[in-house]
């Protein structure tokens, strides 16, 4: 991070010479040189206060003399927002964790010193004033522990998941908890008052957000420690570690919401920006589920309301316009192509491909039934489920399949199989990773594919190279963990040793959220890591899921389909 740091100081710095046209004390002169220091290279900031190290330029003459410029120094900070130089000290914003780099510049000369900002903030929560108090002279019961309920320890959360929950249990009845996040260079505190056996504390998005920008690519550690008002003496505790991702999902995504009966979008680049009802218009009606979004947003076919065949039409997102005329095409499942030029559609006898310029449809496949299409971002192969019993919504019995697709000639290939069921298990729901070499799929035991309480979550190389891998650890038994989809981009986690490929994906699920939704949950989005690397070599490839939190629990939400962007209505 450091040497990023003194790069971008550079690129800042060298755009103009420092002291131009400043009434400086010191010439530089040829062969001079520059020093920038620090009385201390470590803040601590804890609510409020702060240490401020003295910042000092030295102008360091060719035959060595050395006189103090600082005065008229001129100082970036990279990060932006870490802090300032104020008063020829190094002054932190606490509203930001994490290294830093100086850079001073005089008479064209520029130096660099590097830095780290430790927060530490109080942030007020539901409990007496005087709880931090009391934890403070306290002493630990090791008899008893608080279980964590919320997050799942072992999970890796992204830095702009925006609020975060951690939901606890307490066997001893406590009345007043202290709830620590701390992780890399943020600590945040906040004492909570009881809820009863099982409570829960939401840690807002900008404080959330202050925690992950000191703590990326590291570990987090969940602790929560609770006592009784009456006889504070002692008090109990547990703790979990989880990761802080070092980079951000990105992109937008649009879910079905069983509860409006809408499309609702969400951006992850704005955290801040409720979801949005997109498909049908906030005082409209009518289903249009079974969505499908274009890899660069641009483009989203739609399917009008429920059962196994039934008209559907597709949108340029811009200006909401409708490509095909109304209620002329019937399809179960649509995929758009990358260039934005042809939707896939399946329908009770098989794969068809419509131009969305000419709105002409042309069958490609109709050797057998076929559902859940996705085309891959080379727009060279199609993944779907090959069905033998039920219907395209419903379906019981089935296997995953490829179509290579001709790009110029706009054909087929015959199907070729990827994941063979095992009676009486099927496969189901196949999406392709973002880089393509990774396909992603619900697998059953009974039941149908729509919403199976017994669904599973494996993943398979696009190529058939190697067996297929359970994600068995983003996965809660029973819980209808379904639809399952990627993001779009590829990310890095730095290891010992190197910076390790992440894939995220989401699927919709009834798992309890902690013990706010302890139980008959409605569907909700959760989000989970998957790393290739391990998926190949065999080992365990995912982790504990989290929910994504901008969703209300009292809706149901299911298939997201991810874009690279949300384009904006006109």
């Amino acid at each position: 991070m450091v040497l990023r740091l003194l790069a971008l100081c550079v690129l800042v710095l060298g755009c103009h010479r420092a002291g131009d046209g400043d009434d400086t004390t010191a010439d530089a002169g040829a062969g001079a040189s520059l020093r920038v220091s620090l009385s201390a290279q470590r803040i601590d900031w804890a609510d409020g206060v702060a240490t401020a190290p003295a910042v000092t330029v030295t102008l360091i003459a060719s035959d060595g003399t050395e006189s103090d410029v600082t005065a008229d120094g001129k100082f970036e900070i990279v990060p932006a927002g870490i802090g300032t130089v104020t008063n020829a000290q190094l002054v932190a914003s606490g509203t930001m964790g994490g290294a830093g780099v100086l850079t001073g510049a005089y008479d064209g000369l520029v130096d660099t010193e590097t830095f780290e900002v430790f927060v530490t903030q109080t942030v007020t929560g539901t409990a007496n004033p005087s709880a931090p108090g009391l934890f403070a002279t306290a002493t630990a019961d090791t008899s008893q522990v608080l279980t964590i309920a919320y997050p799942p320890a072992g999970a890796m959360v992204p830095p702009n998941l925006g609020e975060m929950d951690v939901h606890w249990r307490d066997p001893a009845g406590k009345d007043v908890y202290e709830v620590t996040l701390s992780g890399g260079f943020v600590t945040v505190k906040t004492y909570v008052a009881t809820l009863g056996a099982a409570t829960w504390h939401t840690l807002a998005a900008n404080h959330w957000a202050m925690l992950s920008s000191g703590a990326r690519g590291v570990d987090l550690t969940v602790r929560v420690r609770g006592l009784t008002t009456a006889t504070p003496a002692t008090y109990i505790e547990g703790s979990e570690t989880l990761r802080i991702a070092a980079e951000e999902v990105r992109g937008g995504v649009y879910y079905w919401n069983t509860t409006r009966r809408a499309i609702m979008r969400f951006d992850m680049s704005t955290q801040a920006t409720p979801p949005e009802q997109f498909y049908p218009a906030v005082g409209q009606t009518g289903c249009v589920g079974c969505h499908a979004v274009s890899r660069d947003g641009s483009v989203v076919a739609y399917r009008q309301e429920g059962g196994n065949m039934n008209y559907g039409n597709s949108l340029k997102v811009s200006g909401l316009q409708k490509q095909l005329a109304q209620d002329t095409q019937q399809w179960n499942f649509a995929t758009i192509h990358p260039d934005n030029t042809d939707m896939f559609t399946t329908t009770q006898n098989g794969l068809h491909r419509t131009d969305l310029a000419t709105a002409v449809t042309t069958p490609l496949y109709t050797g057998g039934r076929i559902a859940h299409p996705d085309v891959d971002a080379t727009g060279t192969a199609i993944v779907a489920t090959a069905l033998t019993a039920g219907s395209e919504v419903y379906t019981t019995t089935s296997t995953i399949v490829v179509f290579d697709y001709d790009k110029v000639a706009k054909t087929v290939a015959a199907p070729r199989p990827l994941v063979s069921g095992t009676a009486p298990a099927f496969p189901y729901y196949p999406s392709y990773s973002p880089d393509s070499t990774w396909v992603l799929y619900n697998q059953a035991t009974g039941g149908n594919s729509y919403d199976n309480p017994n669904a599973q979550l494996w993943v398979t190389r696009a190529d058939g190279s190697t067996p297929p891998v359970r994600l068995n650890a983003a996965e809660v038994a029973g819980s209808y963990d379904s639809w399952p989809k990627w993001t779009p981009f590829v990310t890095a986690e730095p290891t010992a040793t190197m910076n390790e490929k992440v894939l995220w994906f989401t699927v919709a699920s009834r798992r309890p959220f902690g013990v706010r939704s302890p139980g008959a949950q409605k569907p909700q989005l959760w989000l989970a890591p998957f790393y290739p690397e391990r998926a190949a070599a065999g080992m365990p490839s995912t982790g504990p899921a989290v929910r994504l939190p901008f969703q209300n629990l009292v809706e149901g939400n299911h298939i997201a389909q991810w874009t690279e962007e949300i384009v904006v209505i006109q």
